[in-house]
């Protein structure tokens, strides 16, 4: 199955939704019943919410601030297909979508449907530099850079999507959204985020490998990291 991801944005800060419980279900009343009619069976949220308050990485590089990630496999990732689930959406704010591939590195030890997941993920939406071409670009990101992002950070789970093309008109110019899953002491102490609690010359050395191979495929200003809960939900069947 095809995979489609959905970034509900706000239109200024002001709109942030400033209940996550309440967020999470108006987007289960938007989702549901397009997603049921696809056959679909579960989907993924991602939503800032009281565990990573305060978290010291949070980067907005894109004009709107995200609101909420959605994510779910489904038989086609198409517009035309999705037009439901994405007029859904469209009633909490502006939507951007596109097809994704999913490969997981490190899969993440979900929960049952309905609750949270443990820690903080970290949502990354990375841009492919001009300098860079599109093969040597993943290359760089999937086959090198992947082993160091594991060794120098503290992640339980990491879910790589390569876009394969936008679904909405106005979709910014997104190579490839991210998501890594830390514990969530991470938000507020560097430390464990980069996987050397209590040492700083660790960290320190972590930090500069990382610099490093992110260098060589992102330029500065090309990613936003966004510190979300990350939410599992069931859908439940409609009846006939």
């Amino acid at each position: 199955m095809d995979m489609v991801c959905a970034v509900v944005w706000t239109e200024g800060p002001d709109a942030v939704d400033a209940d996550p419980a309440r967020l999470r279900s108006r987007i289960g009343e938007a989702v549901e019943g397009p997603l049921a009619a696809l056959g679909v069976q579960r989907y993924v949220v991602n939503v800032r919410d009281e565990a990573v308050a305060g978290a010291l990485i949070s980067v907005q590089v894109t004009e709107r601030p995200v609101l909420a990630v959605v994510r779910a496999r489904v038989p086609v990732a198409s517009a035309s297909a999705l037009a439901d689930l994405l007029d859904g959406l469209r009633a909490i704010g502006p939507v951007s979508a596109w097809s994704v591939t999913a490969s997981e590195p490190l899969p993440v030890a979900d929960p049952t449907e309905g609750e949270r997941c443990e820690g903080m993920a970290q949502m990354a939406f990375l841009r492919r530099p001009d300098r860079i071409g599109r093969e040597q670009w993943l290359h760089t990101w999937l086959e090198e850079h992947t082993e160091v992002a594991i060794e120098t950070q503290s992640t339980s789970g990491y879910i790589q999507h390569v876009v394969v093309r936008a679904l909405t008109d106005d979709a910014p110019q997104i190579a490839a959204i991210v998501e890594e899953v830390f514990p969530v002491e991470a938000a507020t102490d560097l430390g464990v985020f980069f996987g050397a609690p209590g040492d700083d010359a660790r960290m320190a050395a972590n930090i500069q490998a990382m610099t490093a191979s992110t260098a060589r495929f992102l330029d500065e200003g090309a990613v936003d990291a966004i510190p979300t809960g990350r939410y599992v939900m069931g859908v439940r069947a409609t009846s006939v």
